[in-house]
């Protein structure tokens, strides 16, 4: 069976979402059909040196625009395969031609959906007099197409699987994003607990970093993109706390493997998938008690699950510092219920049942 996954996504650096689709296409001998494709991808990450893309080389500076001209391009393009997964809303149009298909979606769109007043917040009122009715306008046309044109959809966790079901009223399968155990492994509790992600507003990281301005004798590195309103942050840290910007799978992989701990508070993550990194390697791991943390991290077990304060982190950290290696089997065991195999089992097994019916 010819398989197609559709995406709106440049494949030129490799971030959760573009791992995801590349472990799905390895896993089901599917093809990417995307925006653009950087060979360089398959230096970053090298998986993607073993997956077939079709890039349809949308080039157009402007982030936007290039979504808005993809999703029109989706509309009128004619491809040969017999399943398709649609992966975002903008690839979703194609479907709309009554192919077999379903939609395996990381979070409906939240802008528009659970942190529609988060994003409007900090909106001055002339933006807001744009900004509100446009999100109204994109929130009916999204609710309206899914609810009346895509057959079958999958959700990354419990917690997208939720959110699904209060925004369109449809059920969904769940299907967790996977990790490659056989890449982690522990080489040692170093003098330096860990952080990996984008930092924006979203990931609550000025509460880690004021937890660690607390406590100077602990370190704390952050590996991840620094979007530039949060440039002020890195450059006023305390000395015990180092923002190492984006680094490459080998540098992530070393930086977990010879962590003392791991911390992320995000809002409402998804799924979260770098604590599972972490627990790979056998670290204990810190996170906030709410959203796809409650799916992974298990809490006094794998490490501990707290309110994203910084007192609170501040305590968590200083109980687990002492002796991390207590959580190391826990941890690993945890981590093999997400290993790649048995996604690679789960998904195929639903792919193609789904194109029986």
């Amino acid at each position: 069976m010819r398989i197609a996954i559709l995406s709106c996504l440049d494949f030129s650096v490799p971030g959760g979402a573009e791992r995801f689709f590349i472990d799905m296409a390895m896993a089901l001998d599917a093809t990417i059909v995307c925006l653009s494709y950087d060979p360089f991808l398959g230096d970053c990450y090298p998986l993607a040196k073993d997956v077939k893309f079709h890039p349809l080389n949308v080039s157009l500076p402007n982030e936007p625009l290039k979504q808005v001209f993809g999703m029109h391009l989706f509309r009128s393009i004619k491809l040969d395969y017999d399943f398709f997964i649609v992966t975002d809303d903008m690839a979703l149009r194609y479907i709309s031609k009554g192919k077999p298909h379903c939609y395996i979606m990381l979070t409906p769109r939240r802008a528009l959906y659970d942190m529609y007043y988060q994003t409007i917040a900090d909106l001055s009122l002339s933006k807001k007099l744009i900004y509100v009715p446009v999100l109204s306008f994109f929130r009916f046309l999204d609710r309206r197409f899914v609810m009346k044109n895509v057959s079958h959809i999958a959700g990354i966790s419990h917690n997208v699987r939720n959110r699904i079901w209060r925004t369109y009223q449809r059920q969904a399968y769940v299907l967790y994003p996977p990790i490659h155990l056989e890449n982690y492994q522990n080489t040692g509790y170093g003098d330096y607990w860990l952080s990996v992600s984008r930092i924006d507003k979203w990931k609550r990281v000025e509460n880690l970093v004021e937890s660690f301005r607390e406590m100077p004798d602990k370190k704390l590195k952050i590996a991840g993109r620094v979007y530039p309103s949060f440039e002020p942050l890195a450059s006023s840290a305390p000395p015990n706390v180092e923002f190492l910007g984006s680094v490459t799978d080998n540098d992530l992989i070393t930086l977990y493997s010879n962590c003392r701990g791991f911390l992320t508070m995000a809002i409402d993550e998804d799924y979260g998938l770098t604590p599972l990194e972490a627990m790979a390697c056998g670290k204990p791991v810190v996170a906030a008690k709410e959203g796809g943390y409650l799916e992974t991290v298990v809490d006094e077990h794998t490490g501990l699950l707290v309110a994203p304060d910084p007192f609170s982190i501040r305590e968590a950290v200083c109980r687990i510092d002492k002796n991390p290696e207590l959580y190391e089997k826990a941890s690993r065991l945890q981590a093999t219920r997400f290993d790649y195999k048995l996604f690679k089992e789960q998904i195929s097994t639903y792919v193609h049942t789904l194109a029986k019916t």
